[in-house]
């Protein structure tokens, strides 16, 4: 009975998020999905893979798994000109029992314009195509609690007018990228920050079970700001960032900072000594969690874990443990003397 209680309030629970998009604690790691402007913008080639598990406290969790690329396919022009680029992410969602499947796969094209040595303006289309299906008969209903506990033996009545469906999704962004080089050999003074707004699900696709096209998904929107600001004379580096969405009646706020230690410089022109640093930060997200960050980057790999604990009306159930999450990344940064590790 008490499982049977906890899954249903878990299913209620989540009723007024069965339109909202994935969502991840490493949204600065996980670039094309927070804007598509960031293919091109600040690496010539760049490769993340990201996992997040969530809820697995109260039995079948969420998992979200996205896998992006993008890459530069024209020359960088410092003082003028633009720079074109092309991405491609693929996202994969599972949720709980009834087992509900989504899959995207998107293609990105972006523009970036140079406004000074120091500072740039993107722009990106992203247009994907994407899969949702459900297991009815893998999900345990209210209509099968017999009163004393859960019968599979009963139907569950309930009816769906097709299993999966399929539809195009449209979005796009803008991105501001504003990067000042350290020194010639300390990258104290380093800063870099990116700020940008994008919309996702711009022709509103269907994303109903029943009948197609009475459910469309809302439009998210996206805004943020994030920063890497060296500490004059320190080995230090600070990373701030805030991340909001707004999708339909639903918002989503998330803000911290990470610290992060250089352990080893790079030597910007001979390459003979790799960069290696780790950082370490604390994220909120309002209403709904406090988040460790812990980060390792050792030249152009990169390895993350965040941890969720669960601070929403969940937090009874789940004893405070609300998700884990993983990051790799790969990233070719630009050459001579502008190449910086972020």
């Amino acid at each position: 009975m008490k499982t049977l209680s906890t899954t249903l309030i878990l299913l209620l629970s989540c009723l007024p998020c069965i339109s909202q998009d994935i969502h991840f604690s490493f949204a600065e790691r996980n670039p094309l999905v927070l804007n598509p402007a960031f293919a091109g913008a600040n690496y010539k080639k760049e490769a993340t893979l990201n996992y997040r598990n969530q809820w697995s406290s109260l039995g079948d969790p969420i998992t979200t798994t996205t896998l992006g690329f993008h890459s530069r396919i024209t020359a960088e022009r410092r003082n003028s000109g633009n720079t074109l680029a092309i991405g491609i992410q693929f996202t994969n969602d599972k949720a709980g029992n009834p087992r509900i499947t989504g899959n995207t796969i998107s293609a990105i094209i972006a523009d970036h314009i140079q406004l000074s040595r120091e500072s740039k303006i993107g722009a990106a289309l992203k247009i994907g195509y994407g899969q949702r299906a459900i297991r009815a008969q893998e999900g345990q209903w209210a209509t099968q609690f017999n009163g004393t506990t859960y019968d599979p033996s009963i139907g569950s009545g309930e009816a769906f007018e097709t299993a999966e469906f399929r539809y195009l999704d449209v979005g796009a962004g803008l991105l501001y990228t504003y990067k000042r080089k350290g020194r010639i050999f300390s990258q104290s003074d380093t800063r870099i920050i990116n700020a940008g707004i994008s919309g996702y699900h711009l022709n509103r696709p269907n994303n109903s079970f029943f009948t197609e096209n009475t459910d469309k998904l809302p439009v998210r929107w996206s805004a943020f700001a994030s920063a890497e600001i060296g500490i004059t004379g320190t080995n230090g580096i600070i990373l701030p960032g805030v991340y909001y969405n707004q999708q339909g009646p639903l918002n989503e706020l998330l803000i911290g900072a990470l610290y992060k230690f250089k352990i080893t410089d790079d030597t910007r022109y001979t390459g003979f000594n790799k960069p290696l640093s780790v950082s370490l930060g604390l994220f909120g997200r309002l209403r709904d969690a406090g988040i460790i960050k812990m980060m390792l980057d050792w030249d152009q790999y990169s390895l993350g874990y965040a941890f969720d604990f669960n601070a929403s009306g969940l937090s009874e159930y789940s004893n405070g443990f609300g998700a884990h999450e993983i990051f790799l990344r790969f990233c070719l940064p630009e050459a001579g003397p502008s190449r910086f590790s972020r």
